[in-house]
Parts: structure tokens; C-alpha cells; sequence
């Protein structure tokens, strides 16, 4: 079997996952935040699958959780996976394994290898992607016509953007999540997590903060994870001066055509409601992302398996009973 480790990886990690097509969620930079912010950080890889892991430490229990992943090529090396998944667990005196598999295998493949369902998904299961190798005719048609009349006129409208890799300049990003956290009556990360990703992730090129600029002042922005392959449309929010303007829309079209230029071949809008959810908390957004257009890719959720069974099923019990 091979050996797992407790750390973040090395830089040919990365040539691995874009190879596998791995989640952004599974990078060493995202590895690198998750250390920051003091969590213990496990991977393992081999030629047909590679995870990287956190050790959660909770009231109903102990457990591996790893965000979209493990990255596997077949339902084989799944069970390779899990094995290797499973015995940092044990190591660890974990209670259970909490996954989030990505690559072509199926649910029965999962039951077949005694996992069960989470008692809800962690990170979405459904998200929206967008094609760039595609012309920009094309990107531009799969566009409401509201949207292509937005963005087509930003400058008319008085628009400017501005993207930057500074830490420091995404302090009016979050003065604007403030308001839209009011607007909105929901609840977003504390300012200081979003402030240890910015240090963390700008300085190696996995993020960046984009700002739609009217009338010199910052009008919408969103915060991006970046990788060779793809672009993630991670966190976005609005100025209330600037709600009638409609910001979010030059801005979304203004990184969606900036990842094109820098070759990404993906836009991943990270995160959609399910189709059969109208009232899910993510069906606002997700009629604002479809709107500009991708394709809806349905992952197969978070699933746990039991380590220390007696323990697993008393959380198990209990989560019920809350719910």
C-alpha cells in the first residue's frame, strides 16, 4: 500500500491533479490554507488515484474528510483509494471517513464498497461548468441577452475592471460581503478567514480578487480560485449604492472571457442548487449563473464509511435524532 503523509504537497502534486483533473479542493494550495487556518492536512497518491484529507475533530466525533476527492480513474482504484484513506484513519483513531469521489464511477460502486450517504452533502453536488475552448461567439450566445447587452456595454455604462494577487487589496470585497450579508439576512465566513486565504492563496497564484469599478469606487467583486486548468467562481458580492446598476453582471462576463484569455480551458461557477429544489438556499445564485450559460455536472455527494463502527453508528443515531 502505498504510504500516506501528514503535510502539505510539493509542487509535482499539482502536475498530478490537473493531469487527473482533479478539484481545486484538492491542490496543494488549497492544502497550504487549510494548514493556515491550523488543520491537520493528509494525502497519498498512486497512478490510478490520488485524496488529500483533513482530520476533523467534532463533539459526535472524529473523522478524514476529504472535499471533493478522492481523484480516481476506475471503480478499482476507488477501493485502492479507500484502503489508503482507511488506514491514515485508523492511525489516526478516526471514527469514520467522509469522501466526496470524483471520476467515472457510480453510486452502486460506492455501496458496493459498504459506503453510505452523509446525512447531507458537504460541498455542492451540482455545479455549473462553462467550455472556453469554444469561440467567443459561442461563450457570448450562451448568454442571456440581458447579460450580453450588460457586458457588451460596460464601458458605455461607465464599468471598469480591476483584478489583483495583493492580499491587501481585498479588503473592499469584504466591506461589501458585509452588506451583502445584511442584504441578503445570511451568514458568510468571518472576515479573518477570508483574509488567510487572500495571504495564503494570492502569493501562489491560486487566487484572485476581481472588482467591477463604477464611478471610481467598487460597484460588485468576486473572489476567484485559480489553477492552470480552470477558474472557480468562489465568493462574490455587491456594493448597495451600486444594486441598480446590475455590477455582477459585467464583472461575471468581464472573468469569464479574462480566464479565456489566460487560457484556462474551464470557468466552474462552484456550486448550483439542485434542479428538483426551487426553494434550496442556492436557487438565487444559480439563476444568476445559468444565466451566462455551462453545462450542469451532477458529482455523486458526500458519502462516509465507518472505522470504528460501534462509534460511527452512535453519531449516525444522533444526527437523526437533530434532524
Amino acid at each position: 500500500m502505498v504510504n500516506w503523509q501528514e503535510d502539505t504537497p510539493g509542487p509535482d502534486w499539482d502536475k498530478t491533479q490537473t493531469e487527473r483533473a482533479a478539484h481545486f479542493l484538492q491542490s496543494s494550495a488549497w492544502a497550504a490554507f487549510l494548514a493556515a487556518r491550523n488543520k491537520r492536512v493528509f494525502f497519498a497518491q498512486d497512478a490510478g488515484w490520488s485524496w488529500l484529507a483533513t482530520f476533523e475533530v467534532k463533539k459526535l466525533g472524529k473523522y478524514l474528510y476529504c472535499p471533493y476527492g478522492p481523484t480516481v480513474s476506475s471503480a478499482d482504484d476507488l477501493s485502492k483509494a479507500l484502503a489508503s484513506i482507511k488506514s491514515c484513519a485508523k492511525k489516526l483513531k478516526a471514527d469514520f471517513i467522509r469522501i466526496e469521489p470524483q471520476g467515472p464511477i457510480t453510486e452502486k460502486d460506492l455501496r458496493a464498497l459498504h459506503l453510505q450517504r452523509a446525512h447531507r452533502d458537504i460541498q455542492p453536488r451540482f455545479t455549473l461548468l462553462k467550455d472556453l475552448s469554444r469561440s467567443d461567439e459561442d461563450l457570448l450566445i450562451e448568454m442571456s441577452s440581458t447579460n450580453r447587452r450588460l457586458y457588451r456595454r460596460a464601458s458605455e455604462l461607465g464599468f471598469t475592471f480591476k483584478s489583483s494577487q495583493n492580499p491587501e487589496d481585498i479588503e473592499p470585497f469584504l466591506d461589501m460581503l458585509q452588506e451583502t450579508a445584511k442584504r441578503h439576512n445570511v451568514v458568510f465566513h468571518a472576515r479573518e478567514y477570508f483574509k488567510t486565504m487572500a495571504s495564503t492563496l494570492m502569493p501562489l497564484g491560486a487566487a484572485k480578487i476581481f472588482y467591477a469599478i463604477h464611478d471610481q469606487q467598487p460597484a460588485a467583486a468576486c473572489l476567484t480560485f485559480e489553477n492552470s486548468n480552470a477558474r472557480y467562481y468562489a465568493h462574490a458580492a455587491s456594493a448597495d449604492a451600486a444594486r441598480k446598476l446590475q455590477p455582477g453582471v459585467p464583472l461575471m462576463g468581464h472573468v469569464i472571457f479574462d480566464a479565456k484569455a489566460e487560457h484556462k480551458q474551464l470557468f466552474d461557477y462552484y456550486g448550483i442548487a439542485p434542479p428538483d429544489q426551487p426553494d434550496h438556499k442556492l436557487a438565487g445564485v444559480t439563476q444568476f449563473k445559468k444565466s451566462f450559460g455551462g453545462e450542469v455536472k451532477e458529482t455523486l455527494g458526500t458519502w462516509e464509511l465507518p472505522v470504528r463502527i460501534v462509534r460511527y453508528h452512535s453519531y449516525r443515531l444522533v444526527r437523526k435524532i437533530r434532524h
